[in-house]
């Protein structure tokens, strides 16, 4: 028999457990998406990163610690033999950026943006070389993915603090020709589908001099770092790009000139 109030006693304890009950299924459902991300994205990145490590370690069989006897023709003749596309292979000193870099087809510029080295689908896909340009421009740009997992351009924005990009200034784009040094000497962040912000990635293929300072100009004058010398006379420019979240449709971009 209950005693007087028992009866909201007992609506109160059916209610909370009514919202225990709901609170079990909120947690479920955020544990289930979680696990769907971690196998649907990130273990899917994983495996994408292995198959890049593979490449860098048949690269780096033939690497050889005599000058003399070194050949980058011979290096990449694998890769090459894999894919046709392939232009050159980028390294920045410390940081996760150590990737081949590919070459689309004119008729689908952004074919690599979610495709691995291989042409399957991939959801990290590979460094490409932008449209409008080549490797051998006077200007080009390489466009890569900034991965949240540090992967692809994903450590790239480290350039955005000045103290640090000071101490790195140096990027490394190998080709089947020969090895290329850039200095960094810009960086910036801008947002895509706006005309207010700077389009750099407008900036790109071969120039007069009136045209290349302009935008040599430009670069510099948008630039949130300020680094020491830019170059002195013309040399090609190399700009690195991947997205940014300070601002929908943004982007984040690192120039560099040629100093070898």
């Amino acid at each position: 028999m209950f005693m007087k109030g028992d009866g909201i006693t007992e609506k109160r304890i059916r209610t909370r457990t009514a919202v225990l009950a709901l609170l079990a299924v909120a947690f479920t459902a955020v544990l289930a998406v979680s696990l769907y991300k971690a196998f649907s994205v990130y273990f899917p990145q994983k495996q994408e990163q292995s198959r890049f490590s593979e490449y860098r370690r048949i690269v780096s069989q033939n690497d050889n610690e005599n000058p003399e006897e070194y050949n980058p023709a011979i290096k990449y003749a694998p890769l090459i033999e894999s894919n046709a596309d392939f232009r050159g292979w980028l390294t920045l000193p410390d940081t996760d950026i150590d990737y081949p870099v590919v070459m689309p087809p004119a008729k689908d510029p952004q074919f690599y943006l979610h495709r691995d080295f291989d042409k399957n689908y991939s959801y990290s896909g590979t460094p490409f070389i932008g449209e409008g340009c080549d490797e051998n421009s006077d200007i080009f740009i390489i466009y890569g993915h900034n991965m949240k997992t540090g992967s692809m351009f994903g450590t790239l924005n480290k350039f955005a603090g000045a103290d640090w990009a000071a101490q790195h200034r140096d990027i490394i784009f190998e080709t089947p020709e020969g090895k290329r040094v850039y200095r960094v000497f810009a960086a910036l962040r801008t947002k895509v589908n706006s005309k207010n912000e700077y389009r750099y990635f407008d900036n790109v293929g071969n120039f007069s001099d009136e045209e290349y300072y302009r935008i040599l100009s430009g670069m510099l004058e948008k630039s949130e770092i300020d680094i020491g010398t830019p170059p002195q006379s013309r040399a090609q420019i190399l700009i690195l790009s991947t997205c940014s979240y300070h601002t929908q449709n943004g982007r984040f971009a690192v120039m560099a000139y040629r100093t070898e």
